[in-house]
Protein backbone atom coordinates (compact mmCIF):
# COMPACT_ATOMS: atom_id res chain seq x y z
CA UNK A 1 0.00 0.00 0.00
CA UNK A 2 0.75 3.28 -0.94
CA UNK A 3 -0.05 6.26 0.71
CA UNK A 4 0.28 9.88 -0.24
CA UNK A 5 -1.26 13.46 -1.52
CA UNK A 6 -1.96 13.03 -5.19
CA UNK A 7 0.14 16.00 -5.96
CA UNK A 8 3.39 14.11 -4.48
CA UNK A 9 6.25 14.04 -7.08
CA UNK A 10 8.24 11.36 -5.50
CA UNK A 11 5.48 8.76 -3.84
CA UNK A 12 4.14 7.70 -7.47
CA UNK A 13 6.74 8.04 -9.79
CA UNK A 14 8.19 4.24 -9.38
CA UNK A 15 4.89 3.21 -10.59
CA UNK A 16 5.62 2.97 -14.64
CA UNK A 17 1.42 2.88 -15.09
CA UNK A 18 0.97 6.35 -12.87
CA UNK A 19 1.75 8.35 -15.83
CA UNK A 20 -1.49 6.96 -17.18
CA UNK A 21 -3.51 7.93 -13.91
CA UNK A 22 -2.01 11.41 -13.53
CA UNK A 23 -2.67 11.99 -17.45
CA UNK A 24 -6.06 11.10 -17.16
CA UNK A 25 -6.62 13.09 -13.70
CA UNK A 26 -5.01 16.36 -15.36
CA UNK A 27 -6.98 16.21 -18.19
CA UNK A 28 -10.82 15.08 -17.16
CA UNK A 29 -12.10 17.08 -14.41
CA UNK A 30 -13.66 14.01 -12.07
CA UNK A 31 -15.20 16.62 -9.28
CA UNK A 32 -17.52 17.27 -11.72
CA UNK A 33 -18.51 14.25 -14.27
CA UNK A 34 -21.30 12.34 -13.98
CA UNK A 35 -21.07 9.16 -11.59
CA UNK A 36 -19.87 5.89 -13.73
CA UNK A 37 -16.91 4.18 -15.38
CA UNK A 38 -14.38 5.45 -17.68
CA UNK A 39 -12.03 4.16 -19.79
CA UNK A 40 -8.77 5.37 -19.62
CA UNK A 41 -6.77 2.32 -21.82
CA UNK A 42 -9.60 0.05 -22.11
CA UNK A 43 -9.86 -3.25 -19.84
CA UNK A 44 -6.39 -3.00 -18.70
CA UNK A 45 -7.26 1.10 -16.73
CA UNK A 46 -10.19 2.48 -16.11
CA UNK A 47 -11.66 4.72 -13.61
CA UNK A 48 -15.00 4.84 -11.20
CA UNK A 49 -16.41 8.13 -10.59
CA UNK A 50 -18.53 7.42 -7.27
CA UNK A 51 -20.25 9.67 -4.79
CA UNK A 52 -20.60 7.77 -1.58
CA UNK A 53 -23.17 8.83 0.95
CA UNK A 54 -22.97 8.65 5.11
CA UNK A 55 -25.01 5.09 6.54
CA UNK A 56 -24.41 2.78 9.09
CA UNK A 57 -22.77 -0.09 7.40
CA UNK A 58 -19.02 -1.61 7.53
CA UNK A 59 -17.57 -3.01 4.63
CA UNK A 60 -15.96 -6.43 4.56
CA UNK A 61 -12.22 -6.50 3.77
CA UNK A 62 -11.40 -7.46 -0.15
CA UNK A 63 -8.96 -8.21 -2.24
CA UNK A 64 -8.43 -8.06 -5.39
CA UNK A 65 -6.27 -10.62 -8.18
CA UNK A 66 -6.63 -9.03 -11.28
CA UNK A 67 -6.17 -5.14 -10.58
CA UNK A 68 -4.35 -2.90 -8.62
CA UNK A 69 -6.65 -0.13 -7.05
CA UNK A 70 -6.24 3.27 -7.02
CA UNK A 71 -8.58 4.97 -4.66
CA UNK A 72 -8.37 8.77 -4.64
CA UNK A 73 -10.80 11.44 -2.37
CA UNK A 74 -11.76 14.03 -4.84
CA UNK A 75 -14.73 15.94 -2.48
CA UNK A 76 -14.51 14.92 1.12
CA UNK A 77 -12.51 12.15 3.06
CA UNK A 78 -13.42 8.75 3.81
CA UNK A 79 -11.58 5.60 5.60
CA UNK A 80 -10.08 2.37 4.54
CA UNK A 81 -9.64 -0.37 6.32
CA UNK A 82 -6.48 -2.66 5.99
CA UNK A 83 -4.54 -5.96 6.64
CA UNK A 84 -2.24 -7.81 4.84
CA UNK A 85 -4.04 -10.63 2.73
CA UNK A 86 -1.12 -13.03 4.15
CA UNK A 87 -2.90 -12.25 7.22
CA UNK A 88 -6.42 -13.09 6.09
CA UNK A 89 -7.71 -16.58 6.44
CA UNK A 90 -11.34 -16.18 7.26
CA UNK A 91 -12.47 -16.33 3.45
CA UNK A 92 -16.63 -15.60 3.42
CA UNK A 93 -16.88 -14.79 -0.33
CA UNK A 94 -14.78 -16.96 -2.46
CA UNK A 95 -12.46 -15.42 -5.20
CA UNK A 96 -15.13 -14.35 -7.84
CA UNK A 97 -12.82 -14.00 -11.40
CA UNK A 98 -15.82 -11.63 -13.26
CA UNK A 99 -15.52 -9.43 -10.27
CA UNK A 100 -12.27 -9.80 -9.01
CA UNK A 101 -12.64 -9.74 -5.61
CA UNK A 102 -12.64 -12.16 -2.26
CA UNK A 103 -14.30 -10.95 0.63
CA UNK A 104 -13.02 -11.51 4.30
CA UNK A 105 -14.14 -11.65 7.90
CA UNK A 106 -10.66 -10.98 9.28
CA UNK A 107 -10.04 -7.75 11.94
CA UNK A 108 -8.22 -5.09 9.72
CA UNK A 109 -4.80 -4.15 11.10
CA UNK A 110 -4.59 -0.39 10.29
CA UNK A 111 -7.53 2.53 9.59
CA UNK A 112 -6.48 4.68 6.55
CA UNK A 113 -7.53 8.03 6.67
CA UNK A 114 -8.14 9.57 3.16
CA UNK A 115 -8.65 12.73 3.03
CA UNK A 116 -9.80 14.94 -0.16
CA UNK A 117 -6.54 15.02 -2.68
CA UNK A 118 -4.92 12.01 -1.16
CA UNK A 119 -4.44 8.87 -3.23
CA UNK A 120 -4.30 5.09 -1.91
CA UNK A 121 -2.59 2.56 -4.04
CA UNK A 122 -3.65 -0.91 -3.16
CA UNK A 123 -2.16 -4.17 -4.81
CA UNK A 124 -3.25 -7.58 -4.59
CA UNK A 125 -1.88 -8.24 -1.29
CA UNK A 126 -3.50 -5.88 0.70
CA UNK A 127 -6.91 -6.37 1.73
CA UNK A 128 -8.83 -3.67 1.73
CA UNK A 129 -12.18 -2.40 3.38
CA UNK A 130 -13.18 1.40 2.29
CA UNK A 131 -15.63 2.64 4.79
CA UNK A 132 -18.90 4.60 4.16
CA UNK A 133 -18.26 8.30 4.75
CA UNK A 134 -19.61 10.40 8.00
CA UNK A 135 -20.65 12.69 5.06
CA UNK A 136 -21.13 13.13 1.59
CA UNK A 137 -17.92 12.02 -0.58
CA UNK A 138 -16.98 11.95 -4.28
CA UNK A 139 -14.39 9.43 -5.07
CA UNK A 140 -12.62 8.01 -7.83
CA UNK A 141 -11.65 4.10 -8.00
CA UNK A 142 -8.66 3.51 -10.64
CA UNK A 143 -8.72 -0.25 -11.63
CA UNK A 144 -4.69 -0.66 -13.07
CA UNK A 145 -4.33 -4.25 -14.55
CA UNK A 146 -1.66 -6.35 -12.96
CA UNK A 147 0.28 -7.00 -15.80
CA UNK A 148 1.72 -3.27 -15.73
CA UNK A 149 3.74 -4.68 -12.69
CA UNK A 150 5.07 -7.32 -14.82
Amino acid sequence: MIVDVISSPTSFVHLPWFSKVSEFLASHDLATCEPGRYDVDGDQCFVIVADDVQRDEVAPLEAHRAYIDVQIALRGSFDIMWAPLSSCALVTKPYDVDDDVELYADVPATRVHVAEGTAVVLFPDDAHAPQPPSVAVRKCIFKVHTSFMQ
